[in-house]
């Protein structure tokens, strides 16, 4: 492994590049002041400018350090700091095994458009590649399941969940692993996707979501249901695969849909009631068989 530091990068929409102190305005508007972004990060929303002047000053002064690897996520098109990515040496044993961990968080105004994903993937190339690291890995909070799906697209590949094993501005939570190697990205279709992922080429993640055991019998018994071990393990399959879809819907855009109780618009197709004069016994009794008493006269069906 060759230490680069941080290097500047560039992809189709983005430029990774060095942050420097005239970034903070831009840092503290587009990210860091705004709680919904830090909501599962592990550091607080910025109170003010100052305190982003403070952040920055004391990474700028790390970039001395070949170790060092942070970017500032800046957009092409209008050249404003987006967002930031860091790859970590946690301590003196990930130096050793050449492992590193990714953080990462971007402006609101740029979630679902593979944004993130498209960073990611270029950072995760350098790393492997030019830096000569041998393994990657991340993690997330199970309230947001749109990271993992982030880490997913890029090839990481979910290893477990680590159950109250972590903490976020929401308290202690469990941690969703994430992790890949250089031998697992060079032979399989999946580490392929660290370099396509920009370009938007499908992946094959299995299921985020986990279902345990005890789920799954907690589930029978509602339901009255005895399962075989086979059916099971199809069961906690089928009910990742919906939730996993559910995830995705709730990660579409919905801003200014009407929210619809129906796919499609329920129109009526019945006529309004009509009042009209009901009188017309005469031309009524002119059909029937036998009149008494200017009504119908029928046979008898019981002597």
């Amino acid at each position: 492994m060759q230490h680069l530091g941080t290097k500047t990068l560039e992809t189709k929409r983005l430029i990774l590049r060095r942050f420097t102190i005239e970034d903070a305005p831009l840092m503290y508007q587009n990210w860091a002041s705004d709680p919904e972004v830090t909501k599962f990060l592990m550091w607080t929303t910025h109170k003010n400018q100052e305190e982003s002047e403070q952040i920055l000053t004391d990474w700028i002064k790390k970039y001395e350090q070949d170790t060092w690897y942070h970017w500032c996520i800046v957009d092409k098109e209008n050249s404003e700091p987006i967002g930031s990515m860091g790859a970590m040496f946690l301590n003196e044993n990930y130096q050793k095994i050449e492992a590193v961990e990714i953080g990462y968080c971007i402006s609101k105004d740029y979630w679902h458009k593979g944004i993130t994903s498209e960073a990611l993937a270029e950072v995760m190339r350098y790393l492997f590649d030019e830096v000569g690291v041998n393994r990657m890995e991340s993690r997330h909070a199970p309230e947001n399941p749109n990271s993992g799906k982030v880490m997913e697209k890029c090839g990481l590949r979910y290893e477990g969940r680590r159950i109250q094993g972590d903490w976020n501005n929401q308290g202690v939570c469990d941690a969703m692993l994430y992790g890949l190697t250089k031998a697992q990205r060079a032979g399989t279709a999946q580490g392929n996707a660290t370099q396509n992922a920009a370009s938007g080429q499908p992946n094959n993640p299995s299921s985020h979501n986990i279902i345990s055991d005890e789920t799954i019998e907690y589930v029978g018994i509602l339901a009255k249901l005895s399962l075989s071990e086979e059916e099971k393990e199809q069961a906690k399959k089928d009910m990742g695969s919906m939730l996993d879809y559910i995830d995705q819907l709730n990660s579409l855009d919905t801003t200014g849909v009407e929210p619809m109780s129906h796919v499609f618009p329920i129109q009526n197709v019945f006529r309004e009631d009509v009042v009209t004069n009901g009188d017309d016994s005469k031309q009524i009794l002119q059909n029937a068989p036998a009149v008494k008493d200017n009504s119908f006269k029928v046979p008898k069906t019981v002597e």
